[in-house]
């Protein structure tokens, strides 16, 4: 780790709290004339750091930038080793490079990686939908990871990632979001949240050798575009930083990738269900009817209860619903 991420790692820890340039240069086993570069380094990538005599150096409280040693410090130690995290001001996509790096050969053997990015200009939804992601305002992140796993399996993380989703936002803000089938997480009625799983499959056996989870959340972004400005909604109001709730999601889903198959979210799933009791509108290319939303199976479909008292199971692949609220 270079200088300039240790003393970033190290205010971080600290943030709004002085440090002097003697314990910073002690705990990144730096010199004192590198720790002054490295907070010049800092400045001049947009930090605002204190410095005051006879005192230190202090990480406003309101500097909030998605960087690795940003989340790092936000996460807990046994976890920090394990993922590599490379952050992007700009980018077309987090899953769609995490997909280029899957395609250069990296993570061929194993481990975590973690892409996050303050903006992005081709951001993707499920079934092609786009995903707004201006910048400053939103979490833009894709989680990779290595695991043998069915397609069914891989599928189901995006279940995961949404309870994810969920604990992470109450542990930060106390707020209780709720879960829309299949990967959208609102709040107070808005979609504050999307997920996209998606698979780098074995042609031998069908499984699923990579898994890329990408996740968009809206912190605090306000003017969406008209076609969802009626559905969309943010955290704004929430006093939580980006790097902390980066960390604290990423947490959260790692405690379920080594469990895809036993799927022990399933229970907070349909807890936090959205749409169970509620009747749906539901959209299979150009055909829609309104059906009961009555339960989640363990595979993660949607068993429905159409108009004429038959029960059918949705699948996430092939449809789409809607709160007939909204």
């Amino acid at each position: 780790m270079a200088a300039k991420d240790k003393v970033l790692e190290i205010l971080e820890k600290n943030r709004g709290r002085y440090v002097s340039g003697e314990i910073l240069a002690g705990q990144a086993q730096v010199s004192r004339a590198a720790v002054w570069k490295a907070i010049t380094a800092l400045r001049r990538d947009g930090y605002d750091i204190q410095g005051v005599t006879n005192l230190g150096y202090a990480l406003a409280e309101q500097t909030d930038r998605l960087t690795p040693a940003g989340i790092g410090a936000c996460l807990p130690p046994s976890l920090r080793d394990q993922i590599s995290i490379v952050s992007f001001d700009t980018i077309d996509s987090t899953n769609n490079e995490a997909k280029r790096r899957l395609s250069a050969g990296e993570q061929e053997c194993g481990g975590l990686l973690l892409i996050t990015a303050d903006q992005q200009t081709a951001g993707r939804g499920r079934l092609g939908r786009s995903f707004y992601s201006p910048p400053g305002t939103g979490i833009y992140m894709s989680l990779v990871f290595t695991a043998s796993a069915s397609l069914a399996d891989a599928v189901g993380i995006t279940g995961a990632a949404a309870v994810a989703v969920v604990r992470a936002v109450r542990r930060l803000t106390g707020k209780e979001a709720k879960i829309k089938w299949v990967n959208d997480v609102f709040l107070d009625g808005k979609k504050i949240c999307g997920i996209l799983t998606e698979a780098v499959t074995s042609l031998e056996n069908s499984h699923a050798q990579q898994i890329v989870v990408g996740i968009g959340i809206n912190c605090s972004t306000e003017d969406f575009p008209d076609a969802v400005a009626d559905v969309a909604g943010a955290l704004s109001g929430c006093d939580v930083r980006r790097c902390a709730l980066c960390a604290a999601v990423a947490e959260e889903l790692c405690d379920f990738i080594g469990e895809l198959s036993a799927r022990p979210w399933m229970k907070e799933y349909r807890r936090d269900s959205l749409v169970l009791g509620k009747t749906v509108k539901c959209i299979q290319g150009t055909h829609t009817y309104l059906a009961a939303a009555e339960e989640i199976d363990n595979a993660g479909g949607l068993v429905v209860r159409l108009e004429d008292g038959r029960r059918q199971t949705l699948h996430s692949g092939e449809i789409s619903i809607r709160l007939t609220e909204q």
